[in-house]
Formats: C-alpha cells, sequence, structure tokens
C-alpha cells in the first residue's frame, strides 16, 4: 500500500513539475515560433505555425540592429561590470569578517541599508555626477553605475560566505609564509568559489538583460546595448516584430544557456554565503 502511495506522489509531484515548467516555457517558446513567420502572420496569426519559414530574420535583424557593435558594447559593460563587482565585494567581504571593529560594523549596515534605496531616487543625482566627471555617455560611466548598484548586495553574499572560511587555514598559509595577498587570492578566493560564481551568473543575468541604466547612460547610438537597440524597433506607428523577435532569441540565447549549465552550482552558491555563518 505504501509503495502504490509513494508511486502515486512521485506521479503528481512529476505531472505537476512539468506543468510548471511548461508555463514558464511557454512565452520563450511563442517567441521562438513566431521569430520565422513573416510580418504579415505575425499580426494575425500568433499562435499558428509558420506558413513560411522565414531564416532571413536573424539575418535582418543583424544587420538592421548592427548586432556586432551591439552585442560588444553588452559583452564589454557586463563582463567588465561583473568582475569588478565580484573582485572589490569579495575584498570588502574579506576586511569586514576579518577585522570586526565598530567601523567595519557601521559600514556594512550603511552598505545593507543601501539595498533599500530605489534606484528612481537617485537616477538624478547619478545623471549629474557622471557629467561632472565626464563619464555620462560612456561605456565607463555604465561599468561604473552597474558597479555601484550591485556591490551591496554582492558583498552582503560574499560576507555570509567569508564567514564559513576557516580562521586556521589562513593562520597556516601565514606560518608558511604567504603574505596577505597570497592568502586571500590562493587560498580564500578558492573557497568560496561557488558564492563567486552564483554572483557572476547572476549579475551578468541581470546586467546583460538591464534597460534602465542603458538608458540613462548611453545615448549614443554607437554605445547601444541588446535591449536598447531592441526597443528601437518599437514605435507610436510601427512595430518591427519580425526583426524584434529574432532579435530577442539572438539576446536570450547565450544567458539561458549558462544558466541552464550552471543552475546547480547557482544554488549552492547562494545557500553557501547566505546561510553559512
Amino acid at each position: 500500500m505504501r509503495r502504490i502511495v509513494r508511486r502515486g506522489l512521485g506521479y503528481f509531484k512529476f505531472s505537476a513539475t512539468l506543468i510548471f515548467a511548461l508555463f514558464f516555457f511557454a512565452p520563450f517558446a511563442l517567441v521562438l515560433l513566431n521569430s520565422i513567420k513573416p510580418q504579415s502572420q505575425i499580426m494575425t496569426d500568433l499562435l499558428g505555425l509558420p506558413t513560411t519559414v522565414m531564416w532571413g530574420n536573424y539575418i535582418k535583424a543583424w544587420k538592421t540592429l548592427d548586432m556586432s557593435t551591439v552585442l560588444s558594447n553588452t559583452i564589454v559593460v557586463t563582463i567588465t561590470a561583473v568582475l569588478l563587482i565580484i573582485m572589490l565585494s569579495s575584498m570588502v567581504a574579506y576586511w569586514m569578517v576579518r577585522h570586526p571593529t565598530r567601523y567595519s560594523k557601521i559600514f556594512e549596515k550603511l552598505l545593507l541599508g543601501s539595498l533599500l534605496i530605489p534606484f528612481a531616487s537617485v537616477m538624478l543625482p547619478l545623471v549629474k555626477t557622471m557629467s561632472l566627471l565626464g563619464l555620462n555617455n560612456s561605456l565607463w560611466g555604465g561599468i561604473f553605475t552597474y558597479m555601484g548598484i550591485g556591490l551591496a548586495f554582492a558583498t552582503f553574499i560574499m560576507t555570509g560566505a567569508m564567514r564559513a572560511v576557516p580562521l586556521e587555514i589562513e593562520e597556516a598559509a601565514v606560518i608558511d609564509g604567504c603574505s596577505v595577498f597570497q592568502v586571500f587570492f590562493r587560498i580564500v578566493l578558492p573557497i568560496i568559489s561557488p558564492t563567486f560564481l552564483s554572483i557572476f551568473i547572476l549579475d551578468l543575468f541581470w546586467i546583460w538583460n538591464d534597460y534602465i541604466v542603458a538608458l540613462i547612460m548611453f545615448n549614443s547610438t554607437q554605445l547601444h546595448t541588446m535591449q536598447l537597440a531592441i526597443n528601437k524597433l518599437f514605435g507610436l506607428h510601427a512595430n518591427q516584430w519580425d526583426i524584434a523577435l529574432p532579435a530577442i532569441i539572438m539576446s536570450i540565447a547565450p544567458i539561458l544557456i549558462i544558466n541552464v549549465l550552471l543552475q546547480k552550482k547557482i544554488i549552492a552558491g547562494i545557500a553557501s554565503g547566505a546561510v553559512k555563518g
């Protein structure tokens, strides 16, 4: 009897998981299906199969959006900002955990408190500051902006991971002749690599798909990222769906593949950073 009940529960869990998976996959499948339709069929038969398979939509989207420039801008901004966030947050977290003074505790509380500040309230001061620094309408201006926004959350996760690193390992390394930098880069960072990877993927996903920061920082067409370029296809009187949908697929595909391949490590890293310590 128990075996029958367990088997029934197993089938129920599998069915429920499959239904939820199909529910969340349906929008992506719909975009993929319509990306190879002509514009006329997209507007009249959204759910139907394509009468004519238009693989040329992808070539058209690549040329129209100047995808080589747009993609290179997105990659440069995303990778650079993410690497800076990871390195700075790990150093700050290491300092706060290994030097628990009154000032470090105050700094940690202020850093966590910054997570409560809505981005809309700092948009105007951000633009003014970047203009004074000469970084407005530049890739570095966007990189520093993303770094400033993402640093607090990354430090919060890194702090939890740092507290799980045994102090005895660092002391043994110092006795063996390692400097502070050698201990940090050769001992500590490899131990917290799951958290390191989790922050990398989460920030990669966020910055790659961000629209608001790119909108206020990149005014020149030559600096546009993927989301800005796709948004240009939608206007008040015309929507170029036969170009936009292939562009959306090309934008989603790299991040989706990375997310699927590294999903287990992402979850493990978040758990190690948020629970331990």
